[in-house]
């Protein structure tokens, strides 16, 4: 565990909960997740991907790393993320967030991730890299800096009324909607084996479907998939599918928590896909969030270039705007902090350009 105090200025004005002044905002980082930290997170405004079982469906393997930003003795700042070795270090250097920090009512937020950063850097991090997932909030990219690219996602802000989120949906897409009731089609939530091979299949089938538009993707099922859906936990992944007759015909993989909710993977069936089953899946999973008291379902996102009609992307931008979603602007940042490091890894990828027959 490690701290270091970080100048960052007082609570931002309208803040009610009353400063200390002379008590100094600093970071604390370990790599076992606090046992309080539901209740960091509800009161910080954290998401999925500042839990556990998010760093299980955003990141890459590694040892976990939360970090809290103290005011005094009061947690107003979360993040989450992973370190990893690479071949140039017995210890991990590469560190990695799915998302920004969550803090609240910070005048410079910008600052408190200098701050973890720096953190990270006396502990020894080569680089750290923040990404946009289910982001609140854009951290600025200096000139120079490398970001992690432009991206749009999805959010539909749920209401209790099943025929109110029918409405949202474009007419076309609302089509789905009654073919799905009509034809008696049904959901089944899944775990385990079976859950993952349903959302194998399906992605299969996307990306079978995607190279023949010359927009070719690898499947990949995350780790979190057939984690259990049980009622209670704080935080986790439910595996959706749905049916007609005994057949399926499309799955998503929903990561939640804090009453936000995120679509981490999915597809249809050939036979799905046909029929638009995958808009009245989600549909069926926004209802049943609603019900349940989420105030937002993400349906992920895209690059930012998707809007273009020339963009390979621009289907899936198509399909998710059509659900009445407010399309938000993420972006992430790269923090180079060892450039020598940094450089033998830009080495070793051009000597193996080099070397390729």
């Amino acid at each position: 565990m490690l701290t270091t105090p970080v100048a960052l200025g007082e609570l931002a004005a309208g803040d009610e909960r009353p400063t200390q002044p002379g008590r100094d905002l600093h970071w604390v980082v370990q790599a076992t997740c606090p046992a309080e930290w539901w209740v960091y997170l509800e009161s910080c405004g954290g998401g999925f991907f500042h839990t556990p079982a998010g760093l299980t469906a955003g990141a890459p393997a590694g040892e976990p790393v939360f970090g809290c930003l103290l005011h005094g003795d009061e947690v107003i700042g979360v993040a989450a993320g992973v370190r990893s070795r690479c071949r140039f270090g017995l210890r991990p250097r590469h560190v990695y967030f799915p998302t920004v920090p969550a803090v609240v009512c910070l005048q410079r937020r910008d600052e408190a991730l200098a701050a973890l950063v720096e953190v990270l850097r006396i502990e020894g991090a080569a680089e750290v890299a923040v990404d946009s997932f289910d982001a609140r909030w854009q951290p600025e990219v200096a000139s120079g800096e490398a970001g992690t690219g432009a991206r749009i996602e999805y959010v539909v802000r749920l209401k209790r009324d099943p025929d109110e989120l029918a409405r949202l949906y474009h007419k076309h897409s609302r089509r789905r909607l009654e073919r799905g009731m009509r034809q008696g089609w049904y959901v089944r939530t899944l775990e385990g084996h079976e859950a993952q091979l349903a959302l194998a299949s399906v992605q299969e089938a996307a990306a079978s479907r995607a190279a023949a538009r010359g927009n070719t993707f690898q499947v990949v099922v995350p780790l979190a998939a057939g984690a259990s859906s049980e009622r209670g936990l704080r935080w986790g992944v439910t595996t959706y599918s749905a049916w007609d007759d005994g057949m399926p015909l499309a799955t998503v993989l929903v990561g939640w928590a804090n009453g936000r909710a995120y679509n981490l993977a999915g597809g249809s069936t050939s036979k799905g896909y046909a029929s638009g089953a995958a808009a009245w899946l989600h549909w069926r999973i926004m209802c049943s969030l609603a019900e349940q008291g989420f105030t937002a379902y993400n349906l992920g996102g895209t690059p930012a270039s998707a809007v273009l009609s020339t963009d390979p992307q621009h289907g899936l931008y198509r399909f998710k705007s059509s659900f009445g979603a407010e399309l938000v602007s993420c972006r992430g940042v790269r923090r180079a902090l060892r450039p020598t490091h940094l450089g033998l890894h830009r080495v070793a990828r051009w000597v193996a350009t080099r070397l390729r027959p």
